[in-house]
C-alpha cells in the first residue's frame, strides 16, 4: 500500500491532520514544512511544531525554499547552510546526532512560466548540493543532509534540464518529487482530491518535462520518488463567482502526496522524527 502525506505552508495542527485523513485513508505517514535557517523569511517550520507531530506521530517532511534565487550561484552555498541549519534549529544537533538521522533536503522549484527568476541556474544546483552533501559540523558532532528536488513537473522544464546536466557532471540528487494536480472532477476547479485508494502510481506519468529528455542534454536516470497531486485544500468557490474557467477558487492550506512505492525506504529515511518538544 502506498504511503501518503501532506505539506503546509503554515504550522502543522491537529485540525490540519484531521482534515486530511479521510482523503488519504487516516492520518499522514509525514508532513513537508519550509527549512530557511534564518528568521526572516515566512512560511518556516516553527519548534512549536515539534510537540505537536511528535504526539500525532509523524515525520517531518524538510523542503528548501528560496524560490526566486535558485538563479544565482553566487549564493547557492550560502543558501544550503541555512537550509541545514534550520532543520538543526528546529530539532536540535544533539537529537539529529545521537538519532543518526540522515535528513532529505527538497529544493523548493517553482512553476518557470510564472516568474523568470524560478529558473534554476545549473551551478547554483552543482554548488547546492555539494554543499548538502558536505552537511554541517556542530559540536555534538557531524550531521549528514541529502539533496533532492521538488518542481512542476510540467513547468519547470528548462530547471529539469540543467539537474539532469549538473548530476551528469557528478552533481547529487537522490530524487525528484513533481507537482501535477488532479481533481474528482476534472471541470471544477474546486473539486477535492480523489480519495488514495482510486490512486495508482504509474512512473511514465509522474516523469516531469521534458519527457523524454531534450537532444544534446544529458539524462541522469534521477527516480522520481514522490508526487504532489493536488495544492491547497479545501477548496471553495467564492460567493457570487461568474466565470469557472476564468475565476479562482478560494484555497485551503493542504497539499497531498504520493510516495513512488519503488522508493518508499528511500523517502522514509529522509524524514525527521520530531522531538517531543523545541529543542
Amino acid at each position: 500500500m502506498a504511503l501518503f502525506g501532506i505539506d503546509t505552508s503554515g504550522v502543522a495542527t491537529p485540525a490540519l491532520s484531521v482534515q486530511a485523513a479521510p482523503l488519504i485513508g487516516g492520518p499522514p505517514k509525514f508532513w513537508g514544512r519550509y527549512f530557511n535557517g534564518t528568521s526572516s523569511n515566512t512560511y518556516q517550520y516553527e519548534t512549536s511544531e515539534n510537540a505537536v507531530l511528535h504526539q500525532l506521530g509523524i515525520p517531518v517532511l524538510c523542503l528548501a525554499r528560496q524560490m526566486k534565487f535558485v538563479g544565482d550561484p553566487a549564493h547557492a552555498a550560502a543558501h544550503a547552510r541555512r537550509n541545514m541549519q534550520g532543520v538543526v534549529d528546529a530539532f536540535g544537533a544533539q537529537y539529529l546526532v545521537s538519532s543518526n538521522l540522515s535528513p532529505i533536503l527538497y529544493l523548493d522549484l517553482e512553476p518557470e512560466s510564472k516568474n523568470a527568476a524560478y529558473i534554476l541556474d545549473q551551478q547554483y544546483y552543482a554548488i547546492w548540493s555539494a554543499t548538502i552533501v558536505a552537511g554541517l559540523q556542530t559540536p555534538q558532532g557531524p550531521i549528514r543532509f541529502r539533496p533532492a528536488v521538488y518542481l512542476n513537473q510540467g513547468d519547470s522544464r528548462t530547471s529539469w534540464l540543467r539537474i539532469n546536466d549538473a548530476c551528469a557532471a557528478g552533481a547529487a540528487c537522490v530524487g525528484v518529487f513533481p507537482a501535477r494536480y488532479i481533481r474528482q472532477n476534472p471541470d471544477d476547479k474546486a473539486s477535492p482530491p480523489p480519495p488514495s485508494s482510486a490512486l495508482t502510481w504509474n512512473d511514465h506519468d509522474r516523469m516531469p518535462s521534458p519527457n523524454p529528455i531534450t537532444h544534446g542534454h544529458a539524462n541522469a536516470n534521477i527516480p522520481v520518488i514522490a508526487w504532489q497531486y493536488y495544492g491547497d485544500y479545501p477548496k471553495h468557490w467564492p460567493p457570487g463567482h461568474h466565470d469557472p474557467v476564468h475565476d479562482e477558487p478560494i484555497g485551503g492550506d493542504i497539499d497531498f502526496d504520493m510516495v513512488n512505492p519503488a522508493h518508499e525506504n528511500l523517502v522514509l529515511s529522509g524524514l525527521v522524527p520530531p522531538p517531543a518538544a523545541a529543542p
